[in-house]
């Protein structure tokens, strides 16, 4: 509706989702299947980059499971059907690892370029695309680390020999350092550039967007009002609750450290990139549900090595001993799996829909006369067309870790404006502004789920 985000409307992430969405929403479709299509169609991308990152390192089979797992992760469903900005920041960073990786070197590094640009529109979509790029620093050193047997040239592409291995002749070392350090170079002036130049197409000062950015992430939390980051720790039983993939994973990883001592130099990147998802969003604080999405992409790959190894044993083995352990294990993983994507599933058809429920419709008496509402499940504001004040429109829990928000200045924003209608959950405890409540508004609506307040002269003018 014309207000500017950071200014006016906080934020800690860059604006480049935000953009697209109002793009989808103005000139599409006003409703949130138009955001859902944008998810959906990243998780396409990040699907299609995951099985040729897999292809064409390990195989057709190893790529059909390692996506097929993916699929079946913890929460998958649900976040990729979902207008969240997760997977449409995480897909085009995969995009362009694969980009770097299986792409053929061409004169002008157009691999490179192309990688980098990837990486910029994912770094535009959410911050947290920083977090692979060690691992494109890696695919370029095992880009120019070995050269295939039969390759043509010296652009370091990747291609298999004869045998069928992605493996090959040493480079000299001294003509390593050179290739390396310009790739790098290109790679990281294409992201810096293509950063910036996004950022000024949607039209957002860069200078404030930084510092909310690091006040949110990197600075101590400067208020406890709603506890501390510290609290919400990485939950480590998710890899026993996914232990359908998890398992075969620790066999994968025994088999690619073995491939990479034996000089198979790409059989560190799943290992590398499962470390560092580890490292990172282990020690990360705050940790949330949907962030083990980031661990999934590379732990499914390791699954995927290990089952597929499994299977080409016990198919040569002439004891029968393997044949009824891998037996076993499919005859409990597959009910397991397959469960966890019932539930999923039914979870999600299951849910409320908002957009026909009765608080809308009561929400709706009151609209001709209101400019504001104020609620805690901003969905709400989304549905009935009502726009939340622009200063309250984000009040993560970050935003008051960090500082920028507290309970007086939520009371002191909401006395300014007065939005003629406020939805809140049914909680019965009490609230911040719980006195600007009392005084001012009046219970016009009441359900399990819900309690719709509306100002007093909002009320009186409202149809019954």
């Amino acid at each position: 509706n014309g207000h500017h985000l950071y200014t006016e409307v906080w934020s800690d992430q860059p604006p480049l989702y935000v953009s697209l969405l109002t793009l989808i929403l103005k000139r599409f479709s006003p409703a949130v299947l138009g955001p859902r299509l944008l998810t959906t169609a990243s998780t396409l991308l990040l699907l299609g980059s995951l099985f040729v990152l897999v292809l064409k390192t390990n195989g057709r089979l190893v790529a059909a499971l390692a996506t097929g797992l993916l699929m079946a992760s913890p929460g998958f469903l649900e976040l990729s059907s979902s207008a969240m900005q997760e997977i449409p920041a995480l897909a085009p960073a995969a995009a362009a690892l694969c980009v770097l990786l299986v792409c053929p070197a061409a004169k002008w590094r157009a691999n490179v370029i192309l990688g980098g640009l990837l990486f910029a529109v994912a770094l535009q979509m959410k911050l947290i695309g920083i977090v692979y790029l060690p691992i494109a620093l890696l695919i370029f050193v095992l880009r120019r680390l070995r050269l295939p047997a039969d390759t043509e040239d010296a652009d370091g592409g990747i291609l298999r020999n004869s045998t069928g291995a992605a493996d090959g002749i040493p480079m000299p070392s001294s003509s390593l350092v050179r290739p390396i350090a310009a790739d790098i170079l290109l790679c990281g002036a294409v992201i810096a550039l293509g950063f910036a130049c996004l950022n000024w197409l949607t039209g957002n000062p860069l200078r404030i967007q930084l510092q909310q950015a690091w006040a949110s992430h990197f600075a101590p939390a400067q208020s406890l009002e709603y506890g501390s980051p510290t609290a919400h720790l990485f939950d480590w039983s998710i890899l026993a609750k996914n232990w359908d993939t998890s398992v075969p994973a620790v066999a994968g990883i025994i088999l690619l450290l073995r491939r990479a001592t034996r000089r198979q130099t790409l059989a560190w990147l799943p290992l590398a990139w499962l470390g560092l998802t580890l490292v990172v969003f282990s020690t990360h604080r705050p940790w949330w549900a949907y962030y083990y999405i980031h661990n999934a992409l590379p732990l499914c790959w390791c699954a995927a090595v290990g089952l597929a190894a499994a299977w080409e044993y016990a198919r040569t083995a002439r004891r029968l001993a393997p044949a009824l352990i891998l037996g076993l294990f499919a005859a409990c993983a597959l009910p397991w799996l397959g469960a966890r994507l019932y539930f999923q599933e039914s979870g999600i058809r299951q849910a409320p829909k908002l957009y026909n429920c009765r608080a809308l419709k009561e929400i709706e008496r009151f609209k001709p006369f209101t400019q504001y509402m104020f609620t805690d499940q901003p969905i709400y504001s989304f549905h009935s067309g009502i726009p939340v004040p622009p200063r309250l429109a984000t009040l993560s829990l970050k935003r008051f870790w960090s500082g920028e928000m507290s309970n007086a200045r939520l009371v002191s924003e909401l006395e300014n404006n007065l939005p003629g209608l406020m939805l809140l959950g049914s909680d019965p405890g009490e609230r911040s502004f719980q006195e600007l409540l009392n005084s001012h508004y009046q219970l016009v609506y009441e359900d399990a789920s819900s309690r719709l307040y509306a100002l007093k002269s909002v009320a009186r003018k409202a149809p019954y």
